[in-house]
């Protein structure tokens, strides 16, 4: 006698598998995830950038420096007048050569000098790399100037900020760069400088300046 096998196909589990209710869930849940990690990523990123520029705005104030006390560049006429009481550049213009001072916009209490990052020859408008320079010299009695030197302050903006329709501004109550100057929206506000920064310039490009001279003019 022949026995028959009883052969038993197991049924699909309705538990297998993802139902769509799942896997609307899962994109959900990954779209929060998202919603709530891009900004901080962004803001990271837009941080690193600005860091970046302000490491360039710092060489660019002491590459000019640097030139005005070997006397590449001819310093500015010091006036009885601190950087924090000189006015800002105007903007909408800009004639500046790489490594000289700019044409315009000009004024009697400043001048403007250019420090080209992109290699491009000159500052242009729509650079995120190339520096201004705003520079000005103090000295509360322009006749001691020869004989006991001076101040030299100076600003330092991107040049993308002297596109038209911008104004700049100074730093806050003329108490220096702030942070609300170089971290807003993570990429920092072009109407403010990114650094601003102060030396002495011995008479001469001497070391003579005697201690006196440099405390009056700290005051």
């Amino acid at each position: 006698m022949i026995k028959l096998k009883s052969f038993y196909i197991a049924g699909q589990s309705s538990q297998a598998g993802y139902t769509i209710l799942e896997g609307v869930m899962a994109i959900v849940v990954a779209s929060v995830m998202l919603a709530l990690v891009g900004p901080v990523i962004a803001f990271s990123v837009g941080t690193r950038v600005q860091a970046k520029r302000v490491e360039l705005s710092a060489q660019a104030g002491k590459t000019y420096i640097d030139a005005v006390k070997s006397g590449v560049v001819a310093a500015p006429t010091p006036k009885a007048t601190a950087l924090q009481s000189v006015g800002v550049p105007k903007t909408g213009t800009l004639t500046c050569d790489a490594g000289k001072l700019c044409t315009d916009p000009t004024s009697s209490d400043y001048q403007l000098y250019c420090v080209d990052f992109d290699g491009s020859g000159k500052c242009e408008l729509d650079s995120v790399t190339d520096m201004i320079v705003q520079g000005a010299a103090y000295h509360p009695t322009a006749s001691a100037v020869a004989a006991s030197g001076y101040s030299l302050g100076v600003r330092i903006y991107r040049a993308n900020s002297f596109a038209a329709g911008i104004t700049l501004k100074e730093p806050e109550n003329n108490q220096g760069i702030k942070s609300n100057s170089l971290v807003t929206n993570a990429l920092g506000d072009r109407k403010l400088p990114l650094a601003q920064m102060t030396t002495e310039v011995s008479p001469g490009g001497t070391s003579s300046s005697s201690f006196n001279d440099i405390k009056d003019r700290l005051k």
